[in-house]
């Protein structure tokens, strides 16, 4: 990918995810909430009873004074002081309950949220990871499931429990006087409009540090991946300067974004110290003409210093909604990137192997050049077939589409006469098997590697599977034998045996074609002697397409397949091409110059 479409690509994300908004991504997580609809009905009604509770302490104070206080009322104020107790408890309770409510279906939403998100990353064609890093996957994968996380555990729960807040103080308060309550909160729409605009810079410059973020993820995942060569090639410093620059602007844009967060709470004082001066002008105005008791006024204070908390908790967890917010974007267009078709007929029977191109075009790209042009190729049951070429032939891009990774711009590809669009791509897939150059191995045991955990895969089939891939020795001479614990892509392993094991994967499965990807490459010679004999015995009575750049390897092939810039210039056994001396003669002698001098 270029860098140019790399860029094209980040831009078009944020394009992406500007559009969204506080309303669209409750929308799109109200399906996982439904899910749990029992638990977020309680979890509201205790919000909503904990906040009219709370509304009923500054009322009875203030019931205290008139009708206890000023009338010198003894047992009432025992019953009120009873009563204030009870409603303290209460309270207690109810904010026990909301929040674990509130946790408990924020940790369901999120279980289900991110099985969903890996379901579908595995769903997604080949083409959508040539086009985005492995790094800002993985943001998407981690960093971002865990900050929407927090929209549950921390978010939701405060912008939800002190809005109903809110709304309960300012009801109460109405109730006491509703011109004290117009009078007193004249300043508000000035503060709501600052606080809106100060929100949209906050929004913008996470948006922008997100960015950043998945940038340096993908920088750092690919240099840790890179290490050797790093090193090798003396980079370390170079791509360390690089790492500051981002690091940097990263930095940057945080503290611009803490900036507009800051100027928030002198909003919020200023707002505060003018309601308290309104209430106590507009109040004492009140009680001088005898409109409200003293005991009205003090619970109206209490309500007014009541309704400073909950605005303060909102404004307090806004930068954290602002991350939240940019993270739900996030992960809900991955979401949105439509996942590979699986519709298509099933293979129910073994394939007989006969594969045919007929007039196959296809790039990787519209601006780029053709990796294939006018194809037509018919491999035959049971047949070996190598492919050869000089890098950018169009050797693997054929591979590639054998396996339907990329979907065929013209002509069609045929498998036992049927067009391989037509076929359901996992049944397609699972006739098929891949050893590649660099196979990957999970973590977990040789065993697991073999068998890939498949439940119809017995034990006895792979201790069969291992013994034909000629890696019994190599893998018994260890004492936990299948058992043995693999590190992360077989780092304690070395390449021939990753290569043997990925062998034993194939008999293992049984597929009905083998595709072999330079799978002798860079492995010492006792080990490639191995590979061979392996490669002997699994080809066998099976159609088999094997790219090679030692040509030494692929001598005993039924037909050779010379590729020249997308095209196919030359076809026939060993003997065959060498008599001609073309493109194949050309690239046989280069590699064996004792032929030549014979």
């Amino acid at each position: 990918m270029s860098p140019s479409e790399k860029r094209s690509n980040f831009i078009s994300e944020d394009k992406v995810a500007q559009e969204a908004n506080y309303w669209g991504i409750f929308v799109r997580l109200w399906p996982y909430v439904r899910r749990q609809m029992g638990v977020f009905t309680l979890a509201v009604a205790s919000v909503v009873v904990l906040a009219l509770v709370g509304r009923v302490i500054p009322n009875l104070f203030g019931y205290a004074i008139d009708d206890g206080i000023l009338k010198k009322d003894l047992s009432l104020l025992t019953k009120i002081a009873m009563g204030y107790l009870v409603a303290e408890i209460c309270r207690s309770l109810l904010l026990f309950s909301h929040r674990y409510l509130f946790n408990r279906l924020g940790n369901r939403v999120l279980y289900e949220l991110r099985s969903d998100l890996m379901n579908h990353i595995q769903s997604l064609p080949m083409t959508y990871f040539d086009r985005n890093p492995v790094g800002r996957v993985v943001t998407r994968a981690t960093n971002d499931i865990i900050a929407l996380g927090e929209l549950f555990s921390k978010g939701l729960v405060t912008v939800l429990s002190d809005s109903i807040s809110l709304l309960a103080i300012l009801g109460a308060m109405l109730l006491i006087s509703v011109k004290l309550t117009l009078w007193t909160l004249a300043i508000a729409p000035p503060l709501f409009f600052v606080v809106i605009h100060l929100s949209r810079k906050v929004k913008e410059t996470l948006r922008i540090a997100k960015k950043q973020l998945a940038e340096i993820n993908s920088f750092v995942s690919e240099n840790i991946s890179g290490m050797r060569i790093l090193q090798l090639y003396n980079r370390v410093a170079k791509n360390l300067r690089k790492f500051y620059a981002l690091s940097s602007g990263y930095t940057k844009t945080q503290l611009r974004s803490v900036r507009y967060f800051a100027l928030l709470w002198p909003t919020l004082s200023l707002f505060n110290a003018v309601t308290i001066a309104m209430a106590l002008f507009w109040g004492g105005y009140l009680k001088a003409e005898d409109a409200i008791g003293i005991g009205a006024l003090i619970a109206f204070f209490m309500h007014l210093q009541d309704f400073q908390q909950p605005l303060q908790h909102i404004l307090d967890v806004y930068n954290q909604l602002q991350n939240t917010l940019t993270s739900a974007e996030r992960i809900f267009d991955l979401l949105d990137e439509p996942a590979e078709s699986l519709e298509g007929e099933v293979c129910r029977t073994k394939l007989s192997g006969q594969i045919t191109f007929k007039g196959v075009f296809f790039r990787y790209s519209k601006h780029l050049p053709w990796a294939l042009k006018d194809v037509d190729l018919d491999i035959r049951p049971g047949e070996s077939v190598a492919l050869v070429g000089r890098t950018g032939s169009g050797k693997s891009t054929m591979i590639s589409l054998l396996q339907r990774f990329y979907q065929l711009e013209r002509g069609v590809i045929y498998f036992d006469g049927q067009d391989h669009s037509m076929l359901a791509v996992r049944s397609l897939r699972r006739r098929m098997g891949v050893v590649q150059q660099d196979n990957f191995i999970f973590r977990g045991t040789i065993g697991d590697n073999v068998s890939l955990n498949h439940p119809e895969i017995s034990r006895e089939q792979v201790e069969r599977a291992v013994e034909r891939a000629q890696c019994s020795d190599l893998i018994y001479r260890h004492k936990s034998g299948l058992d043995r614990l693999v590190e992360e892509r077989g780092a304690n392993l070395s390449a021939g045996e990753r290569q043997l094991i990925s062998f034993a994967r194939i008999f293992a499965f049984d597929p009905d074609i083998l595709i072999l990807d330079e799978a002798t490459a860079n492995i010492d010679s006792h080990s490639e002697s191995r590979i061979q004999r392996a490669t002997n015995e699994i080809i066998r009575n099976r159609t088999s397409v094997i790219i090679a750049h030692r040509l030494s390897t692929i001598l005993n092939c039924d037909r050779i397949i010379v590729l020249s810039h997308g095209n196919i210039v030359e076809q026939g056994s060993h003997r065959e091409l060498l008599s001609q001396k073309g493109a194949y003669y050309d690239l046989y002698t280069s590699q064996n110059t004792e032929f030549v001098s014979h």
